[in-house]
Formats: structure tokens, sequence, C-alpha cells
């Protein structure tokens, strides 16, 4: 999957964050000049990338009577067109959404060791949850000299300050900045293993 480039962002400090996530005036300007047609796209791949479904609210149809539509998904969708969220800011969303970890991340805190015995607690295995987000987030599978720091975070503090370290993290920020969606990267051994790789 490719993502769409947008118009690229000035480089200007981020506002002062006082412990919320305020957006930066990059944010601000990148997101202003989106069309309705673009922002379906940010959405659209932004839900194929982490959750491997399709979006379902569209901004150019109007729904009928029995279409359901979820709230977050319009709300994302009415910040991206107003210029209040950016691309990087709806991914993080979707990232740390109860959907998302679900399908992702709690499967693998309860995965047994095989060959327990009865009545012994299942044993963790948080590595695969942190490969998911590296595949998510990233493009690509985690390496072991990666491992380390999200393994120890994730002990204390949870998935949720992995999730937020990744997307603040260098990488992600010279990869896909604040107007590209994470996409896999083109290497195959990077993707090897990646649910996203059967898109």
């Amino acid at each position: 999957m490719t993502s769409p480039q947008f118009r690229t962002p000035c480089a200007l400090a981020p506002l002062v964050a006082l412990g919320i996530g305020l957006l930066s005036l990059a944010d601000v300007q990148a997101a202003k000049g989106w069309t309705p047609q673009e922002v379906e796209t940010i959405l659209e791949q932004s839900y194929r990338q982490l959750l491997l479904r399709p979006n379902e609210t569209s901004l150019t149809q109007t729904p009928g009577p029995n279409q359901k539509r979820d709230t977050v998904q319009s709300g994302d969708a009415a910040q991206l067109s107003a210029g209040e969220k950016s691309a990087k800011q709806s991914v993080e969303v979707i990232a740390l959404s109860p959907e998302y970890n679900a399908k992702w991340l709690t499967p693998h805190m309860e995965t047994a060791q095989a060959g327990s015995a009865p009545g012994v607690p299942p044993v963790a295995v948080p590595e695969k949850g942190i490969d998911n987000l590296y595949c998510a987030l990233l493009g690509r599978r985690v390496d072991s000299s990666s491992l380390a720091s999200p393994r120890k975070y994730l002990v204390s503090s949870g998935f949720e300050r992995v999730i937020r370290d990744l997307i603040d993290g260098k990488e992600y920020r010279d990869r896909f900045g604040d107007t590209n969606v994470p996409h896999l990267s083109r290497e195959k051994q990077a993707v090897a293993g990646c649910p996203q790789g059967t898109l």
C-alpha cells in the first residue's frame, strides 16, 4: 500500500503540550488544505494498515437511515477536514482504540506456553504484540536490537506507552511525518510475516 503525498508542513515547533497532545502549527497548516477525498484516503489507508479492514464511513456519500455510523470514525473525518487533527494523530487514535487492542495486543498477552500444566496461569508472549505494533506503525518487523526498550516499557506502563513512543519517535517522523499514513517498507525481509503484507 502506498501513502498519498500531501502538502509538506512547514518546519515550525509544536505548541506547548501542557500534558495533552495539542496540535503543532505544522499539523494545522498541513491539514487545512485537505479535500474530502484526501480525508477519506487518510482514513481508508489508516484502517487498512492498522485494522486490516476498510473504513466504514464515507464523507462523499450520505448514509441511509439504517446504515450504522461509527462516531469515532466520523469524528476523525470531521477533525481532519477542519484541520483540527493530523494524519499522524488519526493513526494514533486507531492504534490506541479498543478494536486495535483486541485484535493485535490482548491475544498475545494471554497466550499460554505450549505444554503448560492445567491450572498454571498463562504466560504472556508480548513480543508478538510488539511485532504487530512495528508492522502497523513503522511498516517493518521488530528486530532484536529494537525489542528491549518496548518490552521494558510494556512491563512498567503497558502498550499505550509503547504505541506513543513509536508514533513520537524519530523513525516514524522521518518516514511518515504528520501527513502520511504508515505503510509497509519495500524491503521484502522487513515485511515478511507482517499481516499487512497480504493486503
